[in-house]
């Protein structure tokens, strides 16, 4: 297999990120508007900017995707994919569905798409417990039914709800051989 990028796509708090962390690539550093949380390091959790920087590099078409939360851009670099595609070594990222089509389109079989599922209530049970509130919830559960329904475009869809996440990791890490991860 000659795969330069794994992405993992699914709804928010579906465990994208965690399945992510057990598969254990190098990750792309996304982009973000936000002001670093305590312990955030610049270039390791995000690369942080001012909002005008992502709006110019977004108006240039140096972003793969963007997008709004809570008054914050976030998004991913074109370069950061084209890097990936030039052989910098295997590398994963969470996406959402627009992005991952274009990394998609841009990489072909080089994309390994990972689509991670959890029913609707699991989401929101791992919401609350991160202590968002109801406002939240709602807002980052607003796109569920389309993150569902884009999954059908990846090569593997691993469900993560129902107390299933102990089992998804177990296939995350099983795939860790197939990918010339030690």
């Amino acid at each position: 297999m000659n795969i330069s990028l794994v992405v993992f796509q699914g709804p928010s708090a579906s465990g994208k990120t965690t399945l992510q962390a057990l598969l254990g690539l190098p990750r792309i550093v996304t982009w973000t508007s936000r002001a670093p949380r305590e312990g955030e390091i610049d270039g390791v959790d995000y690369h942080f900017a001012e909002r005008e920087t992502l709006e110019r590099m977004m108006n240039e078409g140096k972003m793969l995707e963007t997008s709004e939360y809570r008054g914050h851009l976030y998004g991913t670099s074109l370069a950061s994919i084209e890097a990936a595609a030039g052989g910098d070594g295997l590398r994963s990222i969470v996406l959402d569905p627009s992005g991952a089509r274009v990394a998609k389109a841009l990489l072909g079989e080089r994309a390994l798409m990972l689509g991670v599922s959890a029913l609707r209530a699991e989401c929101e049970a791992r919401l609350l417990a991160r202590g968002s509130d109801t406002g939240q919830i709602t807002a980052r559960l607003a796109g569920y039914d389309e993150e569902i329904s884009a999954l059908e475009s990846c090569d593997l869809i691993i469900r993560s709800g129902e107390g299933a996440l102990e089992r998804a990791g177990e296939i995350v890490r099983a795939l860790r051989p197939m990918l010339g991860i030690k």
